[in-house]
């Protein structure tokens, strides 16, 4: 799923402490010299997919100061940005050539924009800071791995171990959006912890417990997986596995869980072909009712145009659900993090996640198939 990406987690984080023991005005690059010297924590994703385990990707990053010139340099690190196309060989941009990512220190061109005014950098043949590929995400999340840790699964009430998970460095995956004006994507790799082997399956409602361990320190955290939802499909038509609606349905899909879940997670994927599918919509949902101890969830098909869908909710377990919901609020250490033996403050969460998905066609109201 995409929330945020994990560098703009942890600039959020930094900033707010930044912010939050300010006593007089300071520029933003003066405050990790000011009273204190910054020193990086190491931050840890550890969400297992219960549906799909071999998918779990646990991710173990240190946080930086936004002033740290070492990874923000300035610089196109990994040899991807692209200067305008000199189609007449003149060594210099003219109206009329492609600019590429050359397109200036506010990450727009101003080519064809009757409100806009060539700003720095655009069309110089240089790379220039704020243009696409300079100090993005994929130059900089390489440099915050640590691939020295062991992590471990653990059931908590026998204390055996469940699952080993070993370092790979190119886990998983997702998608930036590297040229403003035209969308275009990247598909960026990261490192992280996979699962080598699962011992025993995992149980809904048992409590396990992530064990991470490096050197002379062991950092532990605990949840209980919950089950995945269950769609109502009485209140519609189902042609086989496909919940069938229409623009005019107000509420569509529906579904319930004996859960208590702080929030549900959605993502919704239309299904162009088999072969290309595109997510439209990824957010948190609170559930809208409780009735008989039942929890109900549902969404709005209204929103998007009619086609062929796919709703995923995800169920996650409850200390990772208030991590989600939160936006890891870094005042609030009993919420966005846990502490080790020590009592070091320690960033990330564990948990799990839930996933049931359900197709969903939706067709256009009879009356306008009419008009």
């Amino acid at each position: 799923m995409k929330r945020f990406s994990i560098l703009t987690r942890i600039i959020y984080m930094i900033i707010l402490i930044g912010l939050g023991g300010c006593e007089r005005e300071m520029l933003l690059t003066e405050f990790t010299d000011y009273e204190f010297d910054y020193q990086p924590e190491i931050r840890i994703e550890a969400i297992l997919n219960t549906e799909f385990p071999e998918q779990t990707v646990v991710r173990i990053d240190y946080s930086i100061p936004v002033t740290d010139t070492t990874i923000f340099n300035k610089r196109d690190d990994d040899g991807d940005w692209i200067g305008f196309t000199d189609l007449n060989g003149n060594g210099k941009w003219d109206t009329g050539e492609p600019l590429n990512d050359d397109v200036g220190a506010d990450g727009y061109p101003s080519v064809d924009n009757e409100y806009m005014t060539p700003d720095e950098g655009e069309g110089d043949g240089l790379p220039t800071p704020g243009e696409p590929h300079i100090d993005e995400v994929d130059e900089i999340i390489g440099q915050l791995h640590d691939s020295t840790f062991t992590v471990e699964l653990y059931q908590k009430s026998s204390g055996d171990k469940v699952a080993d998970f070993a370092w790979q460095a190119q886990a998983d995956s997702f998608a930036i959006i590297v040229n403003n004006e035209t969308e275009q994507k990247e598909l960026v790799r990261y490192g992280g912890y996979k699962l080598m082997n699962l011992q025993d399956s995992i149980k809904f409602n048992e409590e396990y417990e992530f064990r991470v361990s490096g050197g002379d320190r062991e950092i532990r955290a605990s949840f209980v997986p919950k089950p995945p939802v269950r769609f109502l499909t009485m209140f519609s038509a189902m042609n086989n596995d496909t919940l069938i609606v229409t623009e005019a349905d107000t509420l569509a899909p529906v579904w319930t869980t004996g859960a208590d879940p702080v929030v549900f997670w959605i993502k919704v994927e239309k299904i162009w072909r088999p072969d290309s599918i595109e997510i439209v919509s990824d957010y948190p949902s609170a559930p809208l009712s409780v009735q008989n101890g039942m929890h109900i969830g549902g969404d709005f098909v209204g929103m998007y145009f009619p086609g062929l869908y796919r709703w995923t909710v995800y169920v996650p377990s409850h200390n990772y659900g208030r991590y989600v919901y939160s936006s890891l609020p870094i005042t609030d250490s009993s919420i966005s993090n846990w502490r080790d033996q020590d009592g070091r403050v320690v960033l990330g969460c564990a948990g799990s996640m839930a996933a049931q998905s359900i197709y969903v066609r939706i067709d256009r109201p009879v009356e306008k198939l009419q008009e």
